[in-house]
């Protein structure tokens, strides 16, 4: 091994100097040759250095690069955090590897950002103006949308001329936004919603900025496109027009499940409740007068592609682990008060916020652990049916309360041992997961009655998530209903014959 003892002395330097004062040509080669000797040896024992200040390479065998985002996870030396994050890297789910792809990171297969259309900034651009500027939030800036909320089409369905005549105005003005938007949609191959890092390029500049914030925020505006669809399909059925009215419900679905994709559960609950009220919607559609059987096959046609495109759930929560882990590097690094946001320092109002950050890295780092094992076992259910999954909800929800206000003593000092940062992220996952399954069961549902309405397909595989049970069905009177747990409605189809 290279060690100081090959490099020469101060003495041995003055000695071979005088040994060849005379020969310069000679002195001159052998200097180099030990500068060149001595810049290998500092360069051997700088690299050991290297490895010993950044353990996370040898600890987990994979490149700095694939930690950007999270490097203070990558130096913890607790064992515990150390295989969690260890499991994460086996599964490739650190935030470089779920948003770039790096674990198999090729420059030269991925399409340049310019050729593709985000439709999160399409959205943003559109209706940023809608919502409250920070500075000025009395500004009245959301009252035309307003207006089209309250007097929303959804519900019972009573269509009513006289109130699309009222609100002509506000529509009228607000065309151009819907005829964007579907013009970037109809672009299927390269049109997406993903969120707005820096470039692969430039990783080591990669961190998460208010740029990348229009791709959580736009899905709030996904619920103002898609109401302006709900009126076109309204004026649309007025018309007698059902293909118009089928072809606005196919750019609901279509946005929806572009939103889904992008790997952040409140995106997806947002995606979800859009395509929630478009199954209202399109059950005022199938039970138009003008409705036909040619219209029950296109509709059969836009549902099959949900259910063969919609993101899986755990891609989801995958996703979703990921983005914590980039919160966990924030509070390891800038503590919780810089790293949490104001609505999630608000929810901790009442509490000691000095002791919950007193502890510092150690408690965090516990409290990082907690999080990845907690979302372990989400993801381990996460492809079940939602009446699977109480027992995995239930164990973590009581770990939650059982650390709430726990509290280790320093002297007289307070220090929160609770996983205070877990409990943030965690908190809605009941919640979350039921508006899941509430849409994935409207889907079944809305899907099987048209199956079967047409006489086709092999129908005994749906099973409702909130049961495990077949759904309800009935058919009276030529018309065919499905039934679904925690659904207000079931959803109804004309039966058309072989005839027909």
């Amino acid at each position: 091994m290279l060690t100081r003892d090959y490099l020469p002395s101060a003495g041995q330097f003055r000695s071979m100097k005088i040994m060849f004062k005379k020969e310069s040509h000679t002195y001159r080669i052998v200097l180099i040759f030990v500068a060149v000797l001595a810049t290998f040896a500092i360069m051997y024992l700088f690299s050991k250095i290297g490895i010993r200040r950044i353990p996370g390479e040898q600890k987990f065998g994979v490149s700095f690069q694939r930690f950007t985002g999270v490097e203070s996870l990558r130096k913890t030396k607790t064992p515990e955090l150390i295989a969690e994050v260890e499991n994460v890297v086996e599964q490739n789910g650190l935030p470089a590897d779920v948003f770039f792809g790096l674990s198999s990171y090729n420059p030269e297969d991925r399409k340049p950002v310019s050729q593709l259309t985000n439709i999160a900034i399409t959205l943003h651009q559109e209706f940023r103006e809608f919502y409250p500027d920070p500075d000025d939030l009395q500004k009245p800036v959301r009252q035309e949308l307003e207006q089209l909320w309250e007097a929303s089409p959804i519900g019972e369905w009573n269509v009513d001329e006289q109130k699309l005549d009222n609100l002509y105005p506000v529509l009228s003005r607000l065309e151009s936004k819907r005829l964007t938007i579907r013009s970037r949609l109809e672009d299927d191959r390269n049109t997406h919603f993903y969120y707005v890092f820096n470039h692969p390029e430039s990783l080591k500049n990669w961190v998460l900025n208010p740029g990348t914030m229009v791709s959580t925020e736009s899905s709030k505006y996904l619920a103002d496109y898609a109401l302006l669809e709900e009126y076109a399909i309204v004026q649309a059925l007025l018309d007698g027009n059902i293909s118009e009215a089928i072809g606005g419900l196919a750019f609901i679905f279509r946005i929806a499940q572009l939103a889904a994709m992008l790997g952040n559960v409140g995106v997806r609950s947002d995606a979800a409740l859009v395509r929630l009220r478009a199954f209202d919607v399109m059950q005022r559609v199938v039970l138009d007068s003008k409705f036909e059987k040619k219209h029950m096959i296109d509709l059969r046609t836009i549902l099959a592609e949900q259910r063969d495109e919609w993101t899986s759930e755990y891609v989801t929560w995958f996703g979703d682990r990921a983005s914590g882990m980039m919160l966990y590097h924030q509070v390891l690094m800038n503590g919780l008060d810089a790293a949490l946001e104001p609505a999630e320092l608000e929810a901790l109002e009442g509490r000691d916020i000095n002791a919950l950050s007193r502890g510092g890295r150690k408690y965090h780092e516990e409290d990082a652990t907690f999080y990845l094992r907690a979302m372990q076992m989400i993801l381990d259910v996460s492809t079940k049916p939602y009446v699977e999954r109480s027992e995995v909800l239930n164990q973590i929800n009581q770990a939650l309360r059982e650390r709430l206000d726990t509290y280790d003593m320093e002297g007289d000092v307070r220090i929160a041992k609770e996983p205070v940062v877990a409990s943030i992220l965690l908190k809605d996952i009941e919640r979350l997961m039921k508006i899941y399954a509430q849409d994935q069961s409207a889907l079944d549902r809305a899907f099987l009655a048209i199956l079967r309405s047409l006489g086709q397909g092999d129908t005994d595989h749906f099973r409702d998530p909130f049961t495990d049970a077949p759904y309800e069905v009935r058919q009276e009177q030529g018309a065919l209903s499905v039934s679904a747990e925690n659904l207000p409605r079931p959803f109804r189809v004309p039966v058309f014959t072989d005839r027909e």
